[in-house]
């Protein structure tokens, strides 16, 4: 399958770390043209672009398109990339409506679970694929990203399936080397990379400390591994039971991983709000509404909304 325009045309929305990264690689292609809304960094990404800082190579790439808002984009979007913190005073659906047409895919790339479902009600007659990001990417300074490790995608379409537009989209990934692969049961991954996300990112922000940190740190890292186990017991009760294996290969991944500060340290640090809702709050809703006791997910959400305020 080909794209229905010629070139593919790409708009991505919340071109933060996630979608300024993630973009550079799509607008390597010939075939591809790649579009931004960018707010807060619109004046620096429209005069000099992206510069990123990777040990894979430092580059610089200008996107095709530079907009402060969806309604000054002026193409035919055939995907649309939603790369933007899960946050409850951001409606993705009216942020993304007036680029919208019949044809187009929308792409989530977000962190957290239970996020599809207000776009999916939003554009019922659109295709809406999942997406999940793994990688340690983070915005150092408007238009300057700094990535630390990683870079793999794995999208599947919602609820669940797989479509020939989403096998492109992996496609389009894949050959401008991101790895990207296509899931059916994209709600069971989700689930899975909550099992990091859940630990990682809430108890860096507690405690100020880098992946490394917390992993070779015995106490923090039980923290971790009992939060992750919390996180499973909760997506099986949801339908999607996780691998056996799943606490030991998270933590060992993160061993592996260069020390990163999660996103959510990233954001407190930088006085920007946090996933708390998408990452803890959901989490711990879904397991009251299924009576699955997180006594220690509870206790880091609690303390998590608190230091959000300070």
């Amino acid at each position: 399958m080909s794209c229905l325009s010629n070139p593919c045309e790409i708009l991505v929305v919340g071109a933060g770390a996630v979608g300024g990264y993630f973009s550079s690689h799509l607008a390597n292609q010939d075939n591809v043209r790649v579009s931004l809304v960018c707010r807060s960094d619109y004046d620096a990404v429209k005069s000099r672009g992206y510069e990123i800082i990777s040990p894979k190579g430092n580059y610089t790439y200008q996107p095709d398109g530079i907009y402060r808002s969806a309604t000054e984009y002026d193409r035919k979007a055939d995907f649309i990339l939603v790369c933007s913190k899960v946050l409850p005073e951001a409606d993705v659906a009216e942020m993304i409506r007036p680029a919208v047409n019949s044809k187009t895919a929308i792409v989530l790339i977000q962190n957290g679970i239970n996020i599809e479902a207000p776009v999916a009600e939003a554009f019922p007659d659109n295709e809406l694929i999942s997406g999940i990001a793994y990688i340690g990417v983070t915005r150092i300074a408007p238009g300057k990203i700094s990535h630390t490790d990683g870079g793999t995608l794995k999208f599947g379409n919602y609820p669940k399936g797989l479509s020939e537009k989403t096998q492109l989209l992996c496609d389009m990934f894949n050959s401008n080397n991101i790895p990207a692969s296509a899931h059916e049961d994209i709600q069971r991954i989700r689930w899975e990379k909550l099992t990091w996300n859940a630990p990682f990112n809430p108890v860096s922000v507690l405690t100020m400390a880098d992946t490394r940190q917390l992993v070779n740190t015995p106490e923090t890292c039980q923290l971790a591994k009992d939060i992750m186990a919390e996180v499973c017991a909760v997506a099986a009760a949801a339908g999607w039971e996780q691998k056996s294996d799943i606490i030991e290969r998270q933590i060992e991944f993160t061993r592996q991983f260069r020390p990163y500060k999660p996103s959510m340290l990233a954001d407190f640090e930088a006085g920007r709000p946090m996933e708390t809702e998408a990452i803890m709050g959901n989490l711990v809703r879904e397991a009251e509404k299924l009576s699955v006791p997180v006594p220690c997910s509870k206790s880091v959400y609690a303390m998590l909304k608190l230091r959000a305020k300070t």
